[in-house]
This record gives structure tokens, sequence and C-alpha cells, in this order.
């Protein structure tokens, strides 16, 4: 994995991570559209699917939205929002949702130590793929959790 792909993969949990904890601490924002912003953070990296050397499979692509999809269920399980006295939406506070997003990092970088016969772009590629398939559904489903716990 190159410096600058580990940086940016880096920089993508702090964000995130950051929301998640500031939404304990902050109310989130009545429309609740900023729970949709990590997923352009990341969807920025599908530019690179105009990288000429890029060796992309429908194999390789599917099984990376596949195993998105599956981690982004116990990230929706354990994801939840309160109405506090202010009568202002937050996160409820869970450890487990914080040791679910950096155990999905780690398997990302584990990735790259143990998977070998493709090349380091494509890998990084079907990498951002998991990560964007599963931040954009357990966002959405975020989305949609904030707002049924709003109506109540």
């Amino acid at each position: 994995m190159n410096p600058l792909s580990l940086t940016i993969s880096l920089l993508i949990i702090v964000l995130i991570l950051r929301g998640v904890i500031q939404g304990s601490k902050k109310p989130l924002h009545e429309s609740g559209r900023r729970l949709l912003i990590p997923v352009l953070y990341i969807s920025s990296s599908l530019f690179e699917l105009f990288d000429p050397t890029l060796v992309l499979t429908s194999g390789g692509i599917i099984s990376s939205i596949a195993i998105g999809a599956i981690l982004s269920i116990p990230l929706i399980l354990v994801t939840q929002f309160e109405r506090r006295s202010d009568r202002k939406m937050y996160y409820k506070r869970n450890v487990s949702l914080y040791v679910l997003i950096i155990a999905i990092f780690s398997l990302r970088l584990l990735d790259f130590l143990f998977i070998t016969g493709i090349d380091p772009k494509t890998l990084g590629f079907l990498n951002n793929v998991f990560t964007l398939t599963y931040i954009a559904i357990w966002r959405m489903a975020s989305f949609i959790k904030f707002h049924h716990a709003k109506s109540r």
C-alpha cells in the first residue's frame, strides 16, 4: 500500500470517527443530511476508473460490493439515535460502533498485506469500492434511522 493511499484512508477513518464522536456530544442537524457526507469523501476514489492501468474484473468488483454490503450490517445494527432533553437528536454513545469502524479499517489494511496476485493499484481500487459500499449503505440506513427516531 503506498503512503498516499494509506494517508487518505486514515484521514477518512478519522473524519468518520470524529463525526460519530461529535454527533454524540453535539446535536445533529435537523435534516440529517450531514450523515451522508462521508459517502462524498470516499466516492472521490471512483475517479481512479479513468486510470488506463487499472485491471478490473467483474468478479473483483462484485465481491468487493458484496463484502462491503455484508460489513455494513453490523454498523447499521449498532448505530442508534436519541432525542435528549433539549429536544435535539444525537448519536447514542456506543463503544461497539467505534470498535467496528476500526476493525473494518484494519481488515482493509490486512488485504494489502496478505492478498497477492493483484497489482497494488487494482487492489487499492477494489478496497475503495468495498469501503464506498459499506459507508454508503451504513450512512443511508443511518439517515433513515435518524428520521425514524426523529419522528417518534
